[in-house]
């Protein structure tokens, strides 16, 4: 198995680490999948299943991936997992860019995991983890890459005006909670683009 490797802090937002954190308790706790990070060059992530399906399962991360990556692979894997793909003795690798093998087993888990991301599976454990989904505004926005991309933007910057004007008064209030979810979202669909409907 590869290297364990500490990751390094990042200047990522409390609620995306807080949500990466819980993403990977689920695959623990609920799918008995462990979590390491090494340095994988070339390869985002690889799925090791034991030799029975009780067994664990072994995660090994990229350690260079954002927590906006790894959301994403949390729930991509948790897909993988849940059509039954990760059979004994077997090694499902996410590689960086387009899948080169089983590309018809990783889009079925890529159409599952978006619709996990967006709430439109009956796994309640889950959809509790996945905060502020239903929004059909946000959805729709996300759907394009320019308006994600804006959205992004407007809310970084309603972030930086947030801690610059030491507005902690705000801190739990619906509207900076609300703020906080809606960046969390945006800047999993940036990282995972595919998470969003199709555009036309």
């Amino acid at each position: 198995m590869a290297t364990e490797v500490t990751l390094a802090p990042r200047a990522e937002s409390n609620t995306l680490r807080a949500q990466e954190e819980s993403l990977r308790g689920y695959l623990d706790e609920r799918l008995g999948i462990r979590t390491r990070f090494a340095q994988l060059p070339g390869v985002r992530a690889l799925l090791v299943s034991g030799a029975r399906p009780e067994h664990p399962k072994g995660l090994v991360v990229d350690a260079s991936l954002t927590a906006a990556e790894r959301i994403y692979l949390y729930v991509h894997l948790a897909a993988h997992v849940a059509l039954r793909h990760n059979v004994p003795v077997m090694t499902i690798v996410e590689a960086r860019g387009e899948p080169t093998s089983d590309v018809p087993v990783h889009r079925d888990a890529e159409e599952l995991a978006r619709a996990i991301w967006w709430g439109l599976t009956a796994d309640n454990a889950l959809a509790e983890l996945l905060p502020s989904r239903r929004s059909r505004l946000l959805r729709a926005l996300l759907g394009s890459r320019i308006a994600r991309t804006l959205l992004r933007t407007a809310l970084l910057g309603l972030r930086h005006a947030y801690y610059r004007l030491h507005m902690t008064v705000l801190a739990k209030s619906p509207l900076a909670t609300a703020l906080r979810r809606a960046l969390c979202v945006t800047a999993v669909v940036c990282a995972a683009p595919q998470l969003a409907r199709r555009e036309r």
